[in-house]
């Protein structure tokens, strides 16, 4: 099964007033980091469809005027901020000038999943390195925050030397069909875990437990998980709390 990525994106407003300008000099929402420096280089973002259903995979593409380094956010409405490329299964991120898509190849998918709504993905190029990616890739899609994106860049290039893009989309929930029979009794806020572990995240101690509707790396504090141990194979394991410590 390939690697599901959820996209579920709104762009935060950290900026006071200020606002970054796309690569053609439309206005865009106030971003991660702010307004960068004009630059000979530019880039574009567009996805394959401007509505998706949940469940459907999305496709992304971009175009970049010269060579250079591409990350690409996924800002969810909940907050969350993820790096979705590079990422575990693609980390070759200096691309030549020219239009690519994403992902770049078979081995992991963007899958669209809840929330519905408005959703966004801003993608920065730059012809240096601006060191956003992690040493080690703990989790196919790293989180992170929109404070480190913007120290990180500021920091290494206190002359910004990038541009910025962004694409909204629209995510609707699939359709009900049919009469649905009433439920007596607790509803789970974001339906039942999946009954077979992720199909990304095997290396030997690498814990996973089902939050908020997606795969969480770690191990709760109390509850279930997959543990992927040193013989190579998953193992269900459920730890329960007793007590405040």
């Amino acid at each position: 099964m390939k690697s599901r990525m959820t996209i579920c994106l709104t762009l935060l407003l950290l900026v006071g007033a200020s606002t970054l300008v796309n690569a053609q000099g439309i206005p865009s929402p106030l971003g991660i980091v702010p307004e960068p420096t004009p630059q000979p280089l530019t880039v574009s973002i567009w996805t394959d469809k401007s509505t998706y259903v949940v469940g459907e995979t999305l496709r992304v593409y971009y175009a970049v005027s010269q060579s250079a380094y591409i990350y690409l956010y996924d800002i969810q409405s909940d907050g969350v901020v993820r790096l979705v490329f590079p990422n575990a299964y693609s980390q070759s991120n200096f691309v030549s000038a020219g239009t690519h898509v994403l992902p770049d190849h078979s081995s992991y998918q963007y899958t669209v999943t809840y929330p519905a709504g408005l959703e966004k993905l801003q993608i920065f190029a730059s012809p240096v390195p601006l060191s956003l990616t992690p040493n080690a890739y703990g989790e196919p899609f790293p989180m992170t925050t929109p404070g480190e994106i913007q120290g990180r860049i500021m920091g290494i290039t206190p002359t910004p030397t990038w541009v910025t893009a962004w694409v909204s989309l629209t995510v609707n929930a699939p359709p009900s069909y049919g009469y649905t029979p009433p439920f007596y009794g607790y509803t789970p806020p974001y339906g039942y875990p999946p009954s077979s572990p992720p199909s990304y995240g095997r290396w030997p101690g690498g814990g996973w437990y089902w939050e908020d509707g997606q795969w969480q790396y770690g191990r709760p504090s109390s509850g279930w998980y997959w543990y992927f141990g040193p013989d190579g194979k998953w193992h269900f394991t459920i730890r329960i709390r007793i007590g405040g410590n």
